[in-house]
């Protein structure tokens, strides 16, 4: 055991040979670009049957915002129930739920109340899903298996939002719905043949609720640290938030903003494999404080000189810090959580980053009002900076308390067979 922590260096291949691992992210991959296709596909049909905006937009809301009540509320069952069956399960329901979208005739309240179910179910698969990744992947090769993850995602939602686009102008955009409700036969598929069984996490009902979840995150010093830590997210989101009022405030055609979003893909895409050649594993806990303020430091820069190029240059490397921080922040909160509350407390995790990102896109535009597209991403920025010194010091300080022995001590108890 002790050889593979100090002899061998994983790599990403270490974790593309696990098979369940190739599994979970084909199963993944489908289900997100496929998401992302239908996003494409809804906003073009609902506003082609109302010609309003408005509603457009407060469906295309609905992709989102119920996901977050998901997350909060039904995470707790991928811990008291079987990870790979629920995700299957998960699957075929909002299949059947896409499909229940194709009908004729399908009045625009009942679409958006399916519409809102199928973000409802996403919660609790997001929260199965990186769980039961833990279960597949060992305390090592788990931070690699995450930036993958990130990896792909971003590619499947550039692939989604381009094919869904093409697709719904030069087909149809029911064809972008029946390719969602596909996808997610397909991962279910997918998942139930290359992910072998295991048993729930936990076999008590208890403790299940949004209460224990927060409970969960925030009974520990490090958790809290983490759970503080994502709502940084609110000032991270601003660039993306706000890529069309900088192209137009540049004086740049609308082909730009695609590409002011296609930089932070880029970034991220990018920089997430950086971080196990550029940072050992046994370094990263002491390095994550750094991360944390460094993260906004490139927005903050961008209104000292206000180009085009520059502010590609910003996406991109602010793109991949953030995600390097969520990889980061992901891996050492998956391994301070108990694995009978691991789904709960992610998935309790992943919706404050989600409302935080909801809540930091609307602010920034507000502000951006104020003072200027520019000007907005650089107070986001420094206000990230500032605001990272509290989980930052948080962490540290946790981190010094803790024992001598306690750190080891979680690497080797999740070696595999352990």
């Amino acid at each position: 055991m002790g050889a593979s922590l100090t002899d061998h260096r994983p790599r990403v291949r270490d974790v593309l040979r696990v098979r369940e691992f190739q599994a979970m992210c084909a199963a993944e991959f489908l289900s997100y670009a496929g998401d992302q296709i239908a996003r494409v596909g809804l906003a073009v049909l609902v506003f082609n049957r109302t010609d309003s905006a408005a509603l457009t937009g407060l469906t295309y809301m609905m992709t989102f915002l119920p996901s977050v009540v998901g997350a909060l509320v039904l995470s707790g069952l991928a811990d008291r129930k079987p990870r790979r069956e629920l995700i299957i399960v998960l699957d075929l329901a909002q299949a059947a739920l896409v499909v229940a979208m194709l009908t004729p005739g399908m009045p625009l309240a009942g679409l958006c109340v399916l519409v809102g179910l199928v973000s409802l179910l996403t919660g609790p698969y997001k929260a199965a899903h990186l769980a039961l990744l833990r279960d597949v992947l060992d305390a090592d090769l788990y931070p690699l298996g995450m930036a993958v993850r990130q990896s792909q995602n971003n590619a499947a939602q550039l692939m989604g939002f381009a094919g869904g686009g093409v697709l719904a102008a030069s087909v149809s955009p029911r064809l972008c719905m029946s390719i969602n409700a596909l996808s997610f036969l397909a991962s279910a598929a997918i998942v139930a043949v290359g992910v072998v069984r295991r048993p729930a996490a936990r076999t008590t009902s208890g403790g299940g609720g949004l209460r224990s979840g927060l409970v969960v995150v925030w009974g520990d010093p490090k958790r809290r640290a983490i759970f503080l830590a994502t709502f940084l997210s609110a000032c991270y989101v601003a660039p993306e938030a706000l890529a069309a009022p900088v192209a137009a405030t540049l004086n740049q055609d609308p082909i730009m903003v695609g590409l002011l979003l296609a930089s932070c893909c880029a970034g991220a895409v990018v920089g997430v494999p950086l971080l196990s050649r550029l940072l050992p594993a046994l370094r990263r806990s002491a390095a994550f404080p750094v991360l944390l303020v460094l993260t906004g430091l490139p927005l903050a820069l961008l209104p000292l000189h206000g180009d085009i190029y520059l502010a590609m240059v910003v996406f991109a490397v602010g793109g991949a810090l953030w995600a390097i921080q969520v990889v980061m922040l992901s891996a050492n909160l998956v391994e301070l959580l108990p694995d009978s509350h691991r789904a709960q407390g992610m998935g309790v995790a992943a919706s404050m980053n989600r409302t935080a990102m909801g809540v930091g896109a609307g602010l920034a535009g507000l502000l951006a009002e104020a003072v200027g597209p520019v000007p907005a991403i650089g107070v986001a920025g420094v206000a990230a900076t500032l605001l990272a010194v509290v989980p930052g010091a948080l962490w540290i300080r946790s981190s010094r308390s803790a024992t001598g022995l306690h750190e080891p001590a979680v690497h080797l108890a999740t070696e595999p067979g352990a």
